[in-house]
């Protein structure tokens, strides 16, 4: 699946939903897109538990932003 296809249906996912939060976003992608592409998407760091955004999240943030208007919220203090 290319990054245009996941920033497509990120779009889609957005819309119908009214998100307007990275991590809710994200999590739902991860259970609907197919397991190929979703090794584009960082994970949590095993010790801290933590999330951090790699380049490709960082890339569709910004995509998502100019295709809708919308910037997504990060949740500050939440794991």
């Amino acid at each position: 699946m290319e990054r245009t296809e996941i920033l497509d249906e990120a779009v889609k996912i957005g819309d119908a939903c009214g998100i307007d939060e990275w991590m809710d976003l994200k999590k739902i992608l991860l259970t609907s897109l197919p397991s190929p592409a979703r090794k584009n998407f960082s994970t949590r760091d095993p010790k801290t538990k933590r999330q951090t955004i790699n380049d490709f999240e960082q890339w569709l943030m910004d995509n998502y932003c100019k295709r809708t208007g919308r910037k997504l919220a990060m949740r500050k203090g939440k794991r």
